[in-house]
């Protein structure tokens, strides 16, 4: 069964729970943002559901509903709004929840700066740098593209380019590199800042991930230490808090 039609009719008896109705909005609300080909327009919320919730399931629902059933969909829901992420992932080819509130601080505190974005897949971050005055190419290899959606519907020219490739074509031509969501246990990443370091001028590295996480290797994580910068923590702030994946912002250099 479809994720949101589960979702939405495991969540009709316990209509009344108020933290439950306020996920759901947010839930509407995120899918709304990133379906209109936008990025979140305030950070990934909370998703979860807590002991107190499920007192007040109870209390909704004892009379229509047993105590076995009513324990089976507070999992179940629970379940569903834990893993909205990776649903929003898939879906959408949307992997990095940075918000645009996060890029108003990325593009206020560094304006006018150039990028080459990595695995761009389907260009939404660098649209979103693009609409906020930053020169960007966006690249990728689309080699996702038959595992999931990533890159199947652009919104943003996306150039096709290994990400070694891309390094070497356009490389100088950047004041920073973006990697966004390189994959867990594929080397590539670490790779890839040495091929940068070569550069002359060399641009910054910035890194959108999970360290020691879904992201990267771990390689790249125990090797390479990142760059203190209060752009970096500032953005930072407005990137998921609660969410089960610490996605944030490195720099590298």
């Amino acid at each position: 069964m479809d994720y949101l039609t589960r979702l939405s009719e495991l969540t009709q008896p316990y209509a009344a729970v108020l933290n439950l109705q306020l996920q759901l909005d947010e839930v509407h609300r995120c899918l709304d943002e990133i379906g209109n080909e936008q990025l979140l327009s305030r950070p990934f919320p909370r998703l979860g559901l807590t002991q107190d919730d499920w007192w007040l399931f109870i209390e909704t629902a004892s009379q229509q509903r047993s105590q076995r059933q009513i324990d089976t969909d507070f999992a179940a829901i629970d379940h569903l709004l834990r893993n909205f992420r990776k649903f929003l992932q898939y879906r959408f080819g949307q992997w990095t929840l940075i918000s645009q509130q996060a890029l108003d601080i990325w593009s206020k505190y560094w304006p006018s700066r150039r990028y080459l974005e990595l695995m761009a897949g389907n260009g939404a971050l660098s649209k979103a740098l693009h609409q906020r005055g930053q020169a960007v190419i966006a690249t990728d290899s689309f080699s996702w593209q038959s595992e999931n959606v990533t890159g199947r519907h652009l919104v943003y020219p996306v150039e096709n380019f290994t990400a070694s490739a891309a390094v070497a074509k356009y490389g100088q031509q950047v004041d920073a590199i973006i990697l966004s969501w390189s994959p867990d246990r594929d080397p590539l990443d670490w790779a890839l800042l040495n091929q940068i370091r070569q550069l002359t001028p060399q641009p910054d590295l910035l890194v959108i991930g999970e360290k020691f996480g879904v992201t990267n290797s771990e390689l790249f994580w125990r090797t390479q230490a990142p760059r203190f910068s209060p752009q970096v923590q500032l953005i930072n702030r407005y990137l998921p808090q609660h969410d089960q994946i610490a996605e944030r912002l490195f720099l590298f250099r």
